[in-house]
């Protein structure tokens, strides 16, 4: 941590005092006697590791573990996912390597090298990572699964991917609806997996007014990952909030140090630094933001939910300029079409999302809003209520 503004971790520096909050020891790993049940002997048994994953995912499947299970702002440990049945990405990836573990495989964390991906709440840009489960094969394991892609029950096989199972001698399971199949990623440390649970703690602590937790929180997330630049970001933003513009520039220019291209820290720069830095680093941001379609996507999220229709549908377009076939940017160019009325627009639009989209689910749901679309267009004066659920469906935001 050469050159980080260590300081800045100090709780005085913070709130102007020492005030030492407490917090729990948490093990996102954890494991009850209901979890060690679902694998002993069922699972544990079975002598090919290869099914014996095969078995734990249809077990799960089998159990509801497969629907209506996502929830973004929801990160729980390993036993509190399993018994919720609910969570997002990290509570569901927490909960199978517990699974895994526990029926002798060798379950790591794979960090996925996705596009950045960007959301906002309360106007806030966030910058989502995704992470999944990888679990390895021994070095004599023969693989005649050529597309290693499982066969699982009907609206289950999405949530796998092995995208290079031949070569690497593991398989990668996914608990995400965005297609990020074709992505590959990095095994990471259980202490990295450790700090982004407490990281989303800290921002969840934060939405709630609790700044005391959520400093103590996103300190420790730096403290077992500190080369990663997303929790330093986290920081920076937590002290520009509070008013404090020179630790959060020099919070977000340690970051950069760390990565270069982050978007969040960049903008941090440009708005507490000054003269010639500021210029430099205006320039950076443009062009990062120019090149990146998921960035656009959040800005026209952020403009619409400022009822500023006409810059959002700006910005999706520049969303699709980048990506023409994203189903998820179509389905909301959609959404603003039909906000401002221009529903024989907005019908091709959704149209247009449901040739290129290939989960069911959301087929469903894109096709239900088509028909929406229609009926608004024959009717001209579309109830509002209908409206509004349209507008739920297709922004439903889907963060790992």
């Amino acid at each position: 941590m050469r050159d980080a503004p260590l300081h800045l971790l100090e709780h005085r520096a913070f709130l102007g005092e020492d005030t030492i909050e407490s917090m729990p020891s948490i093990n996102p790993l954890s494991t009850d006697m209901r979890m060690r049940k679902f694998v002993v002997p069922e699972i544990i048994e079975v002598k090919s590791r290869r099914f014996r994953v095969h078995s734990l995912m249809n077990k799960l499947a089998e159990h509801g573990y497969y629907s209506d299970y996502y929830d973004a702002g929801l990160t729980l440990t390993a036993h509190q996912a399993f018994a919720l049945q609910r969570g997002n990405c990290l509570s569901y990836t927490h909960m199978f390597i517990a699974l895994a573990r526990e029926a002798g495989l060798d379950a790591r964390y794979e960090l996925v090298r996705a596009p950045p991906l960007y959301s906002v709440t309360d106007g806030v840009l966030e910058h989502q990572v995704h992470i999944r489960s990888r679990v390895m094969w021994p070095t004599d394991y023969n693989s005649t699964n050529a597309d290693g892609i499982w066969r699982l029950p009907t609206g289950v096989a999405r949530t796998l991917s092995a995208p290079r199972i031949n070569l690497e001698r593991h398989i990668s399971v996914d608990f995400n609806e965005r297609n990020i199949r074709a992505f590959d990623g990095q095994i990471v440390s259980d202490d990295f997996a450790r700090a982004l649970h407490l990281a989303n703690n800290a921002v969840e602590y934060w939405k709630h007014g609790d700044e005391s937790k959520a400093f103590t929180y996103i300190v420790q997330a730096i403290r077992l990952a500190p080369r990663y630049a997303d929790h330093w970001v986290n920081l920076a933003t937590f002290y520009s909030r509070r008013g404090l513009s020179e630790e959060a520039l020099l919070i977000n220019r340690y970051a950069l140090s760390l990565n270069p291209h982050h978007i969040i820290a960049l903008s941090g720069v440009v708005q507490h630094a000054g003269s010639s830095e500021l210029s430099r680093a205006k320039s950076r941001l443009q062009r990062l933001r120019d090149n990146n379609p998921h960035y656009q996507y959040a800005l026209a999220q952020r403009a619409s939910a400022n009822d500023d229709l006409l810059g959002a549908l700006q910005f999706i377009e520049r969303s699709l300029a980048l990506e023409k076939r994203n189903h998820e940017f179509l389905a909301y160019k959609a959404t603003i079409l039909t906000s401002l009325e221009r529903y024989p627009e907005a019908l091709e639009t959704i149209n247009r999302a449901i040739s290129h989209v290939m989960n069911q689910r959301e087929r469903e749901e894109y096709e239900d809003t088509s028909r929406v679309i229609e009926r608004a267009i024959v009717e001209n004066q579309p109830n509002e209520n209908t409206l509004s659920e349209l507008h739920a469906k297709v922004t439903k935001q889907q963060t790992p």
